[in-house]
């Protein structure tokens, strides 16, 4: 049978023509840490020579070197080349580098996973790890299941490409073909007869592989549509089963090459659509169809017979079906094999059993329950299931993997596997094409199907897969499930097509019901999956019950003066300098805890720097005071460095929430949740939850369902509603803020006072990055504070044009970069300076670490990562995380890589962070320093560490020791030494971080940050994203934009918020207005949807402005920045356009306030000045909407 292969390429941008990328510096991809082979690429490239004129852009066969990434760039080339492989260092013999013609159509590709699977291992003891000939053995069985002129390669690419980011990273397909030809297995010439004989010869590690492109297979030319997101966004695929995309290369079944092949159509459509020509798609298209009936044909109607048979242990069955696949007699081979299972004949044709072996394997059929049996029977054959899933399905624990159901509903109803089956990990999926292939088998096979193409069953199934890949939203308009379902079936084959309605959902509501929970507004119905809707209602109905509680009556009291002495820290800056200011802040507090602390639900909101976790510990006393010592409390978080922080902070134990309901039983191994079944927990009265604004809607309803909410006095939802909304479904902390506010406004204590402000205010280390921060709050929340309205925003923009060097204050210095490489410039430059004089010392660009090093290393003498980070929004580009990692790795730790080089892009000395948990049911091994013994450790995603040489490598600073092996220490954890000795270890959970991602910062504090903020990339901006990164500085904080102030001004609209396009109804059902969901189809800055008033504009008053503005069709901009010819500028409210003419409106809320009026009289000479008689005011008054008709009829 017809086996077929991934195959991972290196990022080429201009589509691995064979030819060096035209411009090779804008290629950041390439060389990140998920490219290909490994570092090899990062290690040698030349960018300055692949940048020459002679060289960028041009043929690889014409240059006088090989590029590093050679082994990609010719998979769509025209031309042949020269491919070479170095002998591993550690052969350390008189070795060559091996050359070798690399036709055109051809890559280079190795299956890592078969050189690390624990069977090619020596035993423990038994001289080198890896047995070589074991190893040779496994790539030559790999490559041998590839039969040229039948065999298809699949080309991905995997995180390391344009369309990834660090909360949505991708493989993704780019290309597929025939396979032409292998070459044979390649060895290095001058090899040493000890390491021919340790080495298996000393074979290369790259299989060339030629393909028939262009006579068959194509590229989908993302290349060419890189800036078309709207194209992009059609064309781009992103396969659904990850599994088959790991370790380079991959074997895959025929069901998930349809599925790739279903998807390579639909995009192939768009592309003809669009007109494109790159490619005679018509030609293309009609290759695609013909290989699905290929494949077809190659699966066969029964692709899960042999995984069936493995399962009851039926070995010598699995020759025997696949002996009958190959001369066409599939259909009797089952029968027979069915017949034989049920006592119905003796023997299979042609196989000798031993009589003791046909009595056992027969004996177990016989012990599967009758619903089992009917399963492996009638419905599994038919689908391409591995043997573990099958396991998992049938077995009694298998509502551990989700299934819930009895086996005799899911002989009735296929698609519940779909619906319900949950793996060990993300890569352990059964999509809905594996079952919708055996439920629809090609009519050519002779299988009848097992439904109709519109069956309810099926219906179901799709709405479910199109929720479950939803992100943010707890539900989705029907309309736009219907129309996602039905592109979807566009590229499947004939007899599986089907065009659905939205009557489905009315026709098939109680069928639906078991999976789906329909709702209806003004009309259009919206989609909830069942266990979404359920979550919410079960937050909703435990939060509703605390609410109507009375208020929490003491055995001993907590007065005032109680509180008081809970919150004064006598070491506290402003209690030694200023203690009348530091007495306000108190009575702030005290008041505040005073009213929320009686009241059995309450949110403590503050942002950063207004003593969030100060109040905790004070709460913690007061819990202690009017309950007694022994009070039961528990501090959760939902995230492993928020823990560690609140524990160092109160002193007392703080879990995060998954191993809290781990502990419990609702955690599964594979970090899914249960929906029933765990332990309640009874002995825990009060639960306080601190980084509440990352609490995402399953985490927080499994946490409900685990509590015996009976038992529970006090709730206490602790954070910062400025902050980024969490990776995952809802806006929970939001949600129970706004509720709480509308209906018991008593139990929500906002902190207005911002202690850090105060303190660096009195010891003038200056308030720059709070005040800056201030200007990106949530409007609803800080009405009052100081910096809300624009009148303040206006004048801290302007103390930023004034600013001299960038000092806006001596805690906020604010930088402009032109282009990526002046970026390059002016971070090295800072980072070296700000090193320079925090350490003091000059910078040796010879030892360029030691200085880097020194800054880091803490009180205990070894190195924690509080001292500062570099962050920014995005992944890809110039500017993202990848480069500004690979770039500063090689600034100040090049010297390492050049010495020892690398493990999977990592050396000595790096900064690193775990990017995938390692919790309790997938731990590290480490090396405990303090107890000299190995050890299981939890580590968690987002955690810091350093890299260090391994203790066992003394000699690792000769300067010809070559990196094999290495440890790594995190921040809090510095007694735990970790071993990584494969690059595949490495990828699979490290990155460099010397950049990270907004998203990686969020809940942890750092002296210094510098925050990357681009101007002409705006996809991932928010509000909430700039002030999170913004925060996450504690004592300086250096903000390098691009070109000028404008990103500053366009993150402060309110439309720029991510939490206003969540669809969420925690409390409230209000959908959010399709024009808010696709922004991005009409968003032109400043202007107002005639629909989106309410969304856009800041005051109840500026909104009756803008409906009268659009009832009169007069055109206007909102807040947009107006310059005068001095430089100078202001945001008028409104700027209109009438009969070719400018007109300025400023609405005047707050003359009443002195501070106010002083501002607007200021700004009205500037007004006067520079625009004179183009001004239009109007006041805060009960008559506001007759007076601003008035004025625009003056102007009509």
């Amino acid at each position: 049978m017809t086996k077929h292969i991934t195959a991972r390429l290196a990022w080429h941008d201009d589509g691995w023509n064979g030819r060096v990328c035209t411009k090779p510096k804008e290629n950041t991809y390439c060389v990140g840490q998920h490219s290909y082979p490994g570092d090899m690429i990062a290690e040698r490239r030349d960018l300055s020579w692949e940048s020459h004129q002679d060289v960028a852009g041009k043929s690889c066969s014409s240059l006088d070197k090989i590029p590093p990434c050679i082994y990609s760039v010719n998979a769509f080339g025209k031309d042949s080349a020269k491919a070479f492989s170095d002998p591993p260092p550690w052969f350390n013999d008189k070795s060559q580098t091996k050359f070798w013609n690399l036709p055109p159509a051809t890559i280079c590709v190795w299956p890592y996973e078969e050189m690390y699977d624990d069977e090619v291992k020596n035993p423990e003891g038994k001289g080198q790890e890896y047995n070589y000939d074991l190893r040779l053995e496994r790539a030559k069985a790999y490559f041998g299941n590839l039969t040229p002129d039948k065999s298809l390669i699949i080309y991905y690419v995997n995180y390391s490409n344009p369309f990834s980011e660090d909360d949505s990273k991708k493989y993704v397909v780019v290309g597929i073909s025939r396979i032409k030809s292998l070459t044979d297995f390649m060895f290095y010439e001058g090899t040493s007869e000890e390491n021919r004989r340790k080495y298996a010869g000393g074979f290369v590690w790259q299989m060339p592989i030629t393909s028939h492109y262009p006579d068959q297979g194509f590229r989908l030319p993302y290349h060419v549509y890189r800036n078309n997101n709207e194209l992009l966004s059609k064309i781009l695929v992103v396969p659904e089963n990850n599994r088959n995309f790991k370790y380079a290369t991959r074997v895959i079944s025929d069901d998930d090459s349809l599925e790739l092949i279903e998807q390579l159509l639909q995009a192939v459509n768009h592309l003809i659509q669009q007109g494109d020509k790159t490619e005679n798609w018509l030609v293309r298209r009609d290759w695609l169809i013909s290989l699905i009936a290929e494949l077809w044909d190659n699966r066969g109607p029964f692709p899960g017979l042999p995984k069936i048979l493995g399962y009851l242990g039926f070995m010598p069955a699995i020759q025997f079906i696949k002996d009958a696949a190959i001369k066409n007699q599939e259909m009797s081979a089952y029968r027979s094999i069915f017949e034989f299972l049920n006592g119905k004949i003796d023997s299979l044709p042609g196989l000798v059993l031993d009589g003791k072996v046909k009595k056992q394997i027969i004996r177990q059929w016989k012990l599967k329950t009758t619903e089992e049996r009917n399963l492996l029977t009638d419905i599994f054959p038919r689908f391409d299931l591995t043997v573990d899933q099958i396991k998992k399905i049938t077995s009694l624990g298998r509502s551990t993997y989700g299934i819930s159901v009895s086996l005799a509903e899911l002989y009735e109803n296929p698609y519940l596997i779909i619906e319900l089956f949950v793996g060990d990990d993300p890569d352990d999926r059964i999509g809905l094409n594996k079952i919708d292939n055996g439920m629809f088998p090609s009519p050519e096979l002779g299988l009848d199907n097992l439904a109709q193409s519109d069956d309810w069953r099926r219906f179901r199934a799709l709405c479910v897969d199109i929720l479950k890949k939803e992100s943010k939203h707890t539900f989705i308009a029907s309309d736009k499930v219907i129309s996602d379902i039905n592109r979807r079936l566009e590229s499947f084959p004939r007899w599986k097509t089907h065009q659905f309605h939205e009557g489905y959902f009315d026709i098939d509501t109680e069928e639906l019901s078991a999976a789906l929970v329909i709702r209806e507004n003004l009309g259009r119905k919206y989609i909830y999956l069942k266990t979404v809707y359920e979550a919410e209602r079960t937050i909703e109905k435990g939060l509703r019950a605390l609410a109507n509680l009375p208020d929490i009556i003491f055995k001993k009291p907590v007065t005032e003066k109680h509180w008081h002495e809970f919150l004064y820290d006598g070491n506290s800056e402003i209690a030694k300098s200023n203690p009348k200011e530091y007495e306000e802040v108190l009575k702030g507090q005290a008041e505040v805890c005073q009213r929320i602390f009686v009241k059995p639900i309450c949110v403590l909101s503050g942002a950063a720097g207004t003593g969030k976790t100060t109040i905790i510990r004070s709460i913690i006393n007061a819990i202690e005071k009017a309950h007694s010592a022994s009070a039961s409390f528990q501090i959760l978080s939902p995230t492993g460095k928020a823990a560690d922080r609140i524990r160092v902070v109160t002193k007392k134990p703080a879990s995060t929430i998954h191993a809290f309901l781990a502990q419990r039983g609702w955690l599964n191994d594979n970090l899914t949740f249960r929906l029933a079944g765990g332990r309640l927990e009874n002995d825990i009265s009060t639960y306080i939850i601190d980084e509440s604004s990352m609490l995402d809607l399953r985490l927080t309803a499994t946490l409900f369902q685990s509590i015996n909410w009976s038992t529970v006095q006090r709730l206490i939802f602790v954070g910062d509603p400025n902050q980024l909304p969490p990776i995952g479904t809802g806006r929970v902390f939001a949600d129970v803020i706004r509720w709480l506010k509308e209906a018991h406004s008593d139990s929500v204590g906002v902190l207005k006072m911002n202690i850090r402000q105060m303190e660096n205010r009195l010891k003038n280390r200056g308030t720059g990055i709070l005040d800056l921060a201030a200007l990106y709050l949530s409007e609803e929340l800080t009405c009052e504070a100081k910096w809300s309205n624009k009148n303040h925003a206006e004048q801290f923009f302007h103390k930023i044009q004034e600013a001299d060097n960038g000092e806006i204050d001596k805690d906020l210095k604010i930088l402009y970069w032109s282009d990526p490489l002046s970026l390059e410039k002016l971070l090295i430059k800072t980072i070296i300076s700000d090193l320079e004089q925090d350490v003091g010392g000059k910078f040796d660009s010879n030892k360029p670490y030691e200085l880097w090093s020194k800054a880091f290393t803490e009180q205990d003498g070894r190195q924690g990562a509080s001292y500062q980070q570099v962050i920014s929004p995005y992944r890809g580009e110039l500017f993202g995380t990848e480069n500004l990692n690979y770039f500063l790795q090689k600034a100040l730790n090049g010297r390492n890589i050049e010495i020892h080089g690398t493990i999977g892009d990592v050396t000595y000395f790096d900064k690193v962070i775990q990017y995938v948990n390692r919790p309790k049911s997938n731990p590290y091994w480490a090396y405990n320093v303090s107890t000299k013994k190995r050890e299981k450790i939890e580590v968690y995603n987002g955690e810091i560490g350093f890299v260090k040489p391994h203790a066992f490598d003394k000699n690792w600073k000769w300067p010809k020791f070559r990196l094999r092996q290495f440890q790594v220490y995190f921040s809090n954890k510095k007694d735990h030494w970790i071993e990584f000795s494969s690059a595949n270890q490495v990828e699979q959970n490290l990155e460099l971080a010397y950049v990270i991602s907004v998203h990686k910062a969020q809940g942890s504090e750092f002296q210094r940050i510098y925050y990357v903020l681009p101007k002409n990339k705006k996809t991932l901006l928010s509000r909430e994203l700039l002030y999170t990164g913004v925060t996450r500085a504690q004592r300086h904080l250096t903000l390098l934009v691009e070109e000028d102030i404008q990103p500053l001004l366009s993150l402060r609209r309110i439309e720029r918020s991510h939490l206003l396009g969540i669809n969420s109804s925690l409390f409230d059902f209000i959908p959010v207005p399709d024009e808010i969901l696709n922004m991005r189809e009409w968003y032109q800055e400043g202007k107002i949807h005639s629909t989106l008033s309410e969304y856009m504009v800041r005051s109840k008053s500026e909104v009756i402005i803008a409906n009268l503005l659009f009832e009169r069709n007069i055109s206007f901009e909102y807040e947009m920045s107006l310059f005068a010819s001095d430089g100078t500028f202001f945001l008028p409210d409104f700027t209109l356009s009438i009969r070719g003419e400018k007109w300025y409106w400023e609405h005047l809320g707050m003359m009443d306030n002195e501070r106010y009026k002083r501002h607007w009289e200021y700004k009205k000479k500037w007004y006067e000045k520079f625009f004179p008689e183009r001004l239009l005011t109007s006041k805060e008054s009960s008559h506001l909407t007759k007076d601003a008709e008035l004025l625009i009829n003056r102007l009509l």
